[in-house]
């Protein structure tokens, strides 16, 4: 159900749109060219086609201007690169967010061919809608028309889509198709928010509608017509809150799901840092790949040279053969010109035979010489393999000393770098180092240098471990003297503790004898009360004997608490020399364990690198 607005609630657009829709209803559409079909119709094509439909605001506004004495000109900068750039990341994003079914690229787009730019229009077009924007024709005949019926501010010529990817004409095809791109964007958002607007109304109406029939049913009385539409209306709100609920659980499963791949892609090892791994892995493979190539390229060498030597022994061979052959051809003359009797056929055999042992003979000294040949040879590459092997060995202990390359700790300015050549012609050229004149004196000098060093290092470790005896025996020393120290401290405590007993014992004593004293004086006050200057006179005497003894009494106990306070300070002070000596000893020792450890373990590392 419909609901009346009034004219303060409606926006200038919503005005333009109702009074273009009456005044197209009015006056009639006019036809231009196939508009989008009933059954398949997407939100971005209607939106466009209605926005290019006769009688719309569009064009009731164009209507409105006067006419212009040429082409409108357009403001944007064409002919910018970066405006380009930006053009060309708008159109590649859209359509590789809709799907589209060819590869594209920002190079394929900075210079298209003609069959490029067909499919990426025909694509935009067909996003409008598929029936009412099919280029049948041709592409510069039906593109400026397609442009056109969508208002596009301003014209397409022909000549530019006949040569679409020309510097000249491209820049403006281009911008034409952002602002398609751009359109197409627009109406898919606009769609979006009618949609969810409409559903708003939709629920706002069927409030109300229950709000209308409820008060009606509620006015007539009809109480049961009122518990049925709130049962109604109760279930399809908690239907919708089923609903919503279900959404949420999925959702939140959704996001766990995604969470759960989120932690798991985490966890995984970085590709990076897997990657450039693989790569150290592949170039370490180069190299040693490049190693074995260049030994096979001596290898290869040294076998065609000995190929061409025997090539050359074979065409030597081969002419003795020859020169063989022809002796044998004029020797057959000569037999045949020659009479041979018995005797002379059988010196022949005799020396046919004695040849063929002759040539026997050589034969096998010539296979057992090959023979030797090639076990020469393969143990020479035998050789040579296990001269590489070491030459990396010496190449890698070298880089670990630090002497390599020239530059290092331990070189000294001299190349150790040594290089095998396979291919070498002599024994100068075979290596690149004077393993005799340079390599071994100077790494003999380091030797006994470093000898040198280890044994003035295992005199300074000896020495070290004396001074650690002698402030092991002197800490030793220190702890015996600290023992008695604490049994002389325990024997003056306890000595002290005993005068302490005595005097305290004294002092009960003293008072006591007080307690009798005024006891006896109390007795005298009592007894005999007629003698009283008398026994006041004793009283008296008795009083200064009391104080005076009280006095001596506590200042003895005086002197007692000082002497024990001296002997207490004494004690303290004592025990605080005996801690600090005890620590300063314990760092001296600790401060020697550790430079023994360095020492032995610097010693360790050298006789290692040695």
């Amino acid at each position: 159900m419909s609901r009346r607005q009034t004219l303060a609630q409606l926006s200038p657009s919503q005005l333009n749109s109702k009074g273009g829709n009456s005044g197209a209803h009015a006056r009639g559409s006019k036809d231009v060219g196939p508009l989008p079909g009933k059954g398949r119709k997407s939100v971005a094509g209607g939106l466009l086609m209605a926005a290019a439909m006769p009688g719309s605001c569009l064009e009731r506004r164009s209507s409105v201007v006067t006419k212009s004495s040429g082409p409108k000109q357009d403001p944007r900068p064409l002919n910018s690169k970066e405006y380009q750039n930006n053009c060309i990341k708008t159109v590649i994003n859209y359509l590789t967010t809709h799907n589209f079914s060819y590869p594209v690229s920002p190079k394929t787009l900075a210079s298209p061919t003609g069959k490029d730019f067909s499919t990426v229009v025909t694509f935009l077009f067909q996003q409008i809608d598929p029936v009412a924007f099919r280029i049948q024709g041709k592409v510069e005949d039906e593109v400026p028309l397609f442009f056109k019926r969508l208002n596009y501010p301003f014209q397409i010529s022909k000549s530019a889509l006949f040569a679409v990817g020309t510097p000249h004409s491209w820049p403006a095809v281009l911008a034409a198709l952002t602002w398609l791109v751009e359109l197409l964007e627009y109406a898919e958002k606009s769609s979006s928010n009618k949609a969810s607007g409409f559903e708003r109304d939709n629920k706002v109406e069927d409030f109300l509608n229950y709000l209308a029939e409820g008060y009606q049913t509620w006015m007539s009385g009809d109480d049961d017509r009122c518990q049925q539409l709130d049962e109604q209306f109760a279930a399809k709100y908690i239907k919708q809150a089923a609903e919503l609920d279900a959404s949420r659980e999925e959702r939140r499963r959704a996001n766990e799901q995604l969470l759960a791949e989120l932690a798991h892609f985490r966890s995984l090892p970085d590709p990076v840092e897997t990657a450039k791994q693989k790569l150290n892995e592949l170039l370490i493979d180069k190299e040693k790949l490049q190693q074995l190539v260049q030994q096979d390229q001596g290898l290869k060498q040294t076998a065609l040279r000995k190929l061409s030597e025997k090539k050359a022994d074979l065409q030597a061979k081969q002419d003795q053969i020859t020169a063989a052959v022809a002796d044998v051809e004029q020797l057959r003359q000569r037999v045949v010109v020659q009479s041979v009797n018995k005797a002379d056929l059988n010196r022949m055999i005799m020396e046919r035979n004695k040849q063929a042992e002759v040539l026997a003979a050589e034969t096998a000294k010539c296979e057992e010489m090959e023979q030797r040949v090639h076990e020469r040879e393969m143990q020479i590459v035998r050789c040579l393999n296990g001269i590489d092997a070491l030459a990396v060995t010496f190449g890698r202990l070298a880089n670990r000393l630090k002497l390599i390359p020239a530059t290092s700790k331990r070189a000294g300015g001299t190349n150790y770098e040594l290089r095998i050549n396979r291919n070498a012609a002599s024994q100068l050229e075979f290596c690149n180092l004077d393993l005799k004149g340079v390599v071994k004196p100077n790494l003999e000098r380091l030797c006994e240098m470093y000898r040198t060093r280890a044994s003035q290092l295992g005199q300074d470790l000896i020495s070290l471990k004396e001074a650690l005896m002698a402030r092991l025996e002197s800490s030793a020393e220190k702890q015996e003297e600290n023992a008695a120290l604490q049994a002389d401290i325990a024997k003056a405590e306890a000595q002290l503790q005993a005068a302490k007993d005595a005097q305290e014992e004294k002092c009960r004593r003293l008072a006591a004898q007080a307690e009798g004293i005024k006891a006896q004086v109390d007795e005298f006050y009592s007894a005999v009360s007629n003698r009283t200057e008398h026994m006041e006179e004793q009283l008296a005497r008795a009083q200064v004997m009391y104080e005076q003894t009280k006095r001596e009494c506590e200042a003895e106990l005086a002197k007692l608490e000082a002497d024990l306070n001296q002997a207490i300070k004494l004690m303290i002070a004592h025990k605080e020399f005996v801690t600090s000596t005890i620590a300063r000893t314990a760092t001296v020792v600790r401060q020697a364990k550790a430079e023994i450890s360095d020492l032995h373990k610097a010693r360790i590392f050298n006789v290692v690198a040695t």
